[in-house]
């Protein structure tokens, strides 16, 4: 960033910029209220002694547009504004930089900073800026700006005025008092002064809150979400991210006041109340993010938009008609939003365990729509179960040609009568007409229900069998075709389905948190050996990976038999798993004699 001011030397002594020392704490300006070069200065509420410690980085690039204020704006304030200085105070690093303007418009400032840079002949800052459209949710008029690889937002300071039937306000010219009134929470309200190096708290508790944890409205709740009800989701969603509390009055402002619901129906569109969802489900604490649209009863807005309907109680408006979506609204009840809370949370938790990371929005969204589409999940047998669960490398000896057909083709037949039931169309049209998230993400939602949906329940096998070995290789070979079919997804489908035991008061008799944790790492890490194949047994066969292809099984089975090929191959797939040392001409003679049970 230093070359950015290295060209001006000879401007006048009273222009050049004041000298910074490495730390906020330390540095003069901080505690000096009346530097003679500063604009004047509305009246405030400062934040005195509170550091806020910057970058090298971020006190060139703040100190270079206090110089182009000081050179070419002399009675504008600069502020940078929100996020950033929330994240500062918390000890977080953020590359979200808006300065907020209190006399000017931000694509007019922009363009002093490139006029100083062509008279200095400096390299030229890119500049773009976003006009108002109200069709767009674009409230007023942004300027970016990117300096030496900081990007940084210019806006000006605003009041906002709101009609019953929109979000979108009519924006003036305000003081930063009413900045910061208007914002949404106070803990985004604060600013940090770039004069006087000192946070700025027009509310009065935004500092406050951030220390205590609170999720407050600098304003009245009620009134605040009515002028702009995406609000609501925006304060859970830092509640579930920073861990923290709500402020009791705006809990019953959104549990008492369900007007504000229906003008969520009305003024926000689906496009923005998905992207605060999406946030919400891959933020820090999804679960809780789930309880919360629980709680305060939003899940029917969010996920089924009924119709582009909106209303309290028996109240309805036609407000939106034919949204496109064309399936019956899947019900809400207790008992779905339970077993949903109860998935995801164990989701999250497992995964933060087992692999120490957060789970995505796409794996939230598959944990909460399991039970909306899954009456039952199938039940998975713990991996110490003796009967069906071996040593890794004996798992298939023995295993007969006769076994392997009967086991794959059933596993086939099943798998293929559970997907034409799910229809998995629905889900994807689903979050892509209600919280308009993209088809890819839609599909894969959609790839781990039906991934949750056919996993082969060894029960149903030992059920009424006394031939416990024959029931158990039976298991084992399913297991493996559906571990390697949805190897993509194994981790998120596993985690619920193992979950659900827990849920299921019957299958989690005996079973500790910790036994459940270690039956998931299990089969985790045999679904990972699968996915590797078997290491040694392949570094001694001349033929590693599947020896015949399509073009093989084609030619084999003949003309005609394009919807069997892929049935074969995935037979062939447990062939070559049962004798990894066999011969292609081997296989070959196998996929003779199975090509006849493939048309049965």
């Amino acid at each position: 960033m230093r070359s950015l001011l290295t060209r001006r030397a000879r401007l006048p002594r009273r222009l050049s910029r004041p000298s910074f020392g490495s730390s906020i704490a330390s540095n003069s300006s901080f505690s000096s209220s009346n530097n003679g070069d500063a604009p004047p200065r509305t009246s405030n509420r400062r934040s005195p002694n509170l550091s806020v410690p910057l970058t090298p980085a971020e006190d060139s690039l703040f100190s270079f547009l206090e110089y182009i204020q000081r050179l070419y704006a002399p009675e504008t304030q600069l502020r940078v504004a929100g996020g950033w200085v929330r994240d500062k105070l918390r000890g977080a690093e953020s590359e979200d930089i808006d300065i907020a303007l209190d006399n000017l418009k931000g694509a007019k400032f922009a363009r002093l900073i490139t006029k100083f840079q062509r008279v200095r002949k400096l390299p030229p800052s890119s500049v773009g800026v976003v006009k108002a459209n109200s069709d767009k949710s674009k409230h007023l008029e942004v300027a970016t700006v990117t300096i030496e690889g900081s990007t940084v937002d210019l806006v000006h300071l605003r009041a906002e005025e709101y009609t019953q039937d929109t979000r979108v306000p009519e924006v003036r010219f305000a003081t930063p008092e009413d900045d910061a009134t208007r914002r949404d929470l106070t803990i985004n309200a604060l600013f940090y002064n770039l004069h006087t190096r000192q946070v700025e708290d027009f509310t009065g508790k935004g500092v406050e809150d951030l220390k205590e944890g609170i999720i407050r409205t600098p304003r009245e709740p009620v009134q605040t979400f009515l002028d702009d009800p995406l609000r609501v989701l925006r304060a859970l969603r830092f509640a579930c991210e920073f861990g923290f509390t709500l402020d009791p009055p705006l809990e019953s402002a959104v549990l008492g006041q369900r007007e504000i619901v229906g003008a969520m129906r009305r003024k926000v569109s689906r496009e923005r109340i998905g992207i605060e969802v999406r946030k919400m489900l891959s933020g820090k604490d999804p679960a809780r993010a789930f309880e919360f649209m629980r709680k305060f009863d939003l899940l029917e807005l969010v996920f089924n938009d009924t119709a582009g309907k909106m209303g309290e109680g028996d109240e309805y408006e036609d407000v939106g008609g034919d949204n496109g979506f064309k399936y019956p609204p899947r019900e809400w009840t207790e008992s779905v939003q339970k077993r949903a809370y109860h998935y995801l949370n164990y989701l999250q938790h497992s995964r933060l365990a087992l692999a120490k990371c957060e789970i995505s929005y796409v794996e939230s969204a598959a944990a909460i729509f399991t039970p909306l589409f899954l009456s039952e999940v199938p039940v998975v047998i713990p991996d110490g179960t003796s009967s069906l669960s071996p040593q890794v490398q004996d798992e298939f000896h023995g295993v007969t040609e006769q076994e392997i057909v009967e086991s794959s083709l059933e596993f086939l037949d099943r798998r293929e009568a559970t997907v034409a039931v799910l229809n998995s169309s629905e889900i994807v049209e689903m979050l892509k007409v209600h919280v308009k998230w993209p088809k890819p993400a839609g599909k894969r939602v959609a790839l781990i229900i039906e991934a949750i949906a056919t996993y082969p329940e060894a029960q149903q096998e030992l059920s009424g069998s006394a031939d416990f070995g024959h029931a158990s290789v039976k298991h084992r070979m399913k297991r493996f075709m559906w571990m390697t079919q949805y190897h993509s997804v194994i981790a998120p489908a596993l985690s619920v389905l193992t979950s659900a035991r827990s849920f299921d008061s019957k299958c989690a008799a005996g079973m500790t948190a910790e036994e459940q944790e270690t039956m998931l790492k299990t089969s985790l890490g045999l679904a990972k050996s699968y996915a590797k194949g078997d290491g040694d047994a392949r570094k001694d066969n001349a033929s590693p990976g599947r020896r015949l292809d399509g073009k093989n099984v084609q030619a084999l089975l003949g003309p005609g038999a394009s919807t069997d090929i892929a049935r074969a191959l995935r037979v062939l797939q447990v062939w070559e798993k049962v004798y990894p040392s066999a011969s292609v001409e081997d296989e070959l003679a196998f996929l003779d004699r199975l090509a006849p049970k493939l048309r049965e």
